[in-house]
């Protein structure tokens, strides 16, 4: 039976998961279609629903928090209005050999 492959997306945002549990923060759902917009995660951070979306970059310099443009943080927005939820972080990962680096960039949106 052959291995199933994760996509560089879904692989972000399990590592972004991990590194937000590591520093207490539950993770409420993941992958939450609202409309046609969609929010990688859902978070309890301090005691407040947080959107959290997730930009993953395959390799060292990729910079995927570039990728959080108008549009996709328009996207988040509406969907996280609709939610009722009032934040929206940024997890950027860039996915290395080595390992992952991730940045957290709260409040973005």
């Amino acid at each position: 039976m052959g291995t199933r492959r994760m996509s560089v997306g879904t692989a972000g945002e399990v590592v972004a998961a991990r590194f937000l549990e590591r520093r207490g923060v539950v993770i409420v759902d993941r992958n939450v279609r609202v409309g046609r917009d969609e929010i990688d995660l859902i978070a309890r951070i301090d005691g407040r629903t947080v959107a959290v979306e997730v930009k993953t970059g395959l390799g060292p310099g990729t910079r995927p928090w570039e990728n959080f443009d108008q549009e996709k943080n328009a996207r988040i927005r509406r969907a996280a209005d609709r939610l009722s939820i009032r934040r929206i972080d940024l997890i950027a990962v860039e996915l290395r050999t080595e390992g992952a680096v991730v940045r957290w960039l709260p409040g973005v949106g």
